[in-house]
């Protein structure tokens, strides 16, 4: 491959849009090999996709999560040198339970805003009562994973905030952590409006928005002097390169620095490169079909049932992901706490026989089942759902793979849809309640319907005190999910981030799957 950069014309023609090769050109990003350099200041990042708005409270998404961490301060901060789940100051300096239903947070006298504005306790209550009130509708998903405990926040005064629960609060540093309860100022959001705050929003992160186009490039510059520590870089650029074979070439051809979601197939076109690494793993993280138990082509739970059961995972992870996914076969996730583990449970399994059995006893009469997906989202997801689609025909199902820019979820026609379960922290409560609430996201458009039991049994796992307790809950949900199959459960994907060999960057277990961090103290470069 040519060690030339990539010309405007070569990077339209391998996938990148036309407004990301022209903010290649504009940002000077069109330059020999690290080789031989000195590290830069500017880091260039090739991902598959860009968050369709940068309102940390208005978008749950894997792609958000990339820039989110890094444009927003939480009050809580996750530690992401500790091993295990650990936590520090963030813009409060300490917290407290001060009675059962109190929390406390001290907050910080020295922050500004990227605006310049002071941070203070109006901030903090206006961002997140307005998720906890709805403000706009894109703040229920946040709501229904973080706050939905939270009957309010207060100021007791400009550096003191005191928040309110529904019940005690055992995930309270969890929650608070997650970069989906981002602070933004008070003032220039209502001054602004929540759509343009959306586009260029105003918090206290390392790195500030300059400029964002949707769907083609963000840019970011460091906040010099940040509380938590320098900015490494004093300028960040996203540009959305869809295809992995594009980002490659970028990365090679050094029109970027840094690339995300290389599966294990295309590893091996860095190998040998010296002037660049790979470095990856399997997630913590599922990829799944939600399913539509409100549609009536998927209203019999034995049909339901049947499509799980005629999945053969370790088919697909060997075959698309060369062996190096992590086939499903129950609803956990390793980093549980281990008095909430059950070894024994094996839910998820591959049984064509049974899977034909339930056909036949669900009445199903040859419907065409559509799995909606959202194009070049989901790492290999449309050849999974081709491999998927082959295999349920044989166990008498039709099924046809409809690719979308985006999936029409409130529509009551969708059947099934591609989605995506991280473990947002390590209690089961992180994969249960971002996705299965009785009150969720796929609750809210009666994808999921929950029954009284299993709100019950919810409710006792989400704010039990007791473990044992909690265990016993967390069972009914898990008895629940194999009884009624609201989702099919398919593997952890493995996937890597690509850079140039001398930039020192590891995943820390303490931050979500594809959250990327460029904090101080998380990446680093070497002179080369």
């Amino acid at each position: 491959m040519s060690e030339f950069p990539l010309s405007r014309r070569t990077l339209l023609g391998i996938g990148v849009s036309a407004g990301a090769a022209a903010t290649l050109a504009s940002t000077g990003c069109t330059g020999g090999s690290a080789t031989g350099m000195a590290a830069r200041t500017e880091l260039r990042i090739g991902v598959q996709s860009l968050p369709s708005t940068l309102d940390a409270n208005g978008s749950v998404s894997n792609s958000g999560i990339q820039a989110y961490h890094n444009i927003y301060d939480t009050l809580i901060a996750r530690d992401t040198k500790a091993d295990k789940p650990a936590f520090k100051p963030g813009l409060a300096k300490t917290w407290k339970q001060v009675e059962e239903l109190t929390w406390e947070f001290e907050l910080r006298d020295d922050v500004k805003f990227h605006d310049g504005s002071p941070f203070t306790a109006a901030d903090v209550v206006y961002s997140m009562n307005r998720v906890i009130t709805k403000e706009d509708p894109s703040y229920a998903t946040a709501y229904a994973y973080l706050l939905s405990n939270v009957t309010e926040f207060k100021a007791v005064d400009d550096v003191t905030v005191r928040a309110t629960t529904k019940h005690p609060e055992p995930l309270m540093e969890h929650l608070l952590s997650d970069p989906n309860a981002g602070i933004s100022a008070k003032a220039y959001t209502t001054e602004a409006g929540l759509d343009a705050a959306s586009n260029k929003p105003v918090a206290t992160g390392p790195y500030k928005v300059t400029e964002y186009t949707p769907d083609v490039s963000l840019i970011l510059e460091a906040v010099p002097g940040h509380w938590s520590g320098e900015p490494p870089y004093t300028k960040i650029t996203y540009l959305s390169i869809p295809e992995i074979a594009s980002r490659i070439t970028a990365l090679k051809n050094d029109e970027v620095d840094f690339i995300t979601n290389i599966p294990p197939d295309q590893e091996t076109l860095l190998t040998g490169d010296q002037r660049v690494k790979v470095v990856g793993g399997v997630l913590e993280l599922y990829h799944i079909y939600r399913l539509n138990m409100s549609n009536p082509a998927l209203a019999k739970p034995e049909l339901r049932a049947a499509l799980d059961y005629a999945i053969d995972r370790e088919a697909i992870v060997s075959s698309i992901w060369d062996g190096k996914a992590e086939a499903a076969t129950s609803y956990q996730f390793t980093s549980y706490p281990d008095t909430l583990k059950f070894p024994d449970r094996q839910d998820i399994a591959f049984d064509q026989a049974k899977a034909k059995q339930l056909v036949a006893s669900s009445g199903y009469a040859g419907e065409v089942i559509e799995i909606y997906n959202t194009t070049n989202y989901y790492t290999y997801a449309d050849l999974v759902a081709q491999a998927v689609v082959d295999m349920w025909a044989d166990v008498g199902v039709t099924a046809k793979l409809v690719q979308v820019d985006d999936i029409p979820d409130e529509d009551p026609g969708l059947e099934i849809r591609t989605w995506s379960n991280p473990l947002y922290y390590p209690d089961p409560m992180g994969m249960i309640e971002r996705h299965w609430a009785p009150a969720g996201e796929a609750a809210n458009v009666k994808h999921f319907v929950a029954t009284e039991a299993y709100t019950d049994a919810f409710n006792r796992m989400r704010y039990g005190q007791d473990e044992a307790e909690r265990k016993e809950a967390l069972e009914e949900l898990f008895d629940f999910y194999r009884a009624q199959t609201p989702f099919v459960y398919l593997f952890k994907p493995y996937e890597s981030l690509g850079m140039r060999s001398n930039i020192d960057y590891t995943q820390s277990p303490n931050l979500r799957p594809y959250c990327l961090s460029f904090r101080a103290g998380d990446i680093a470069e070497r002179s080369t």
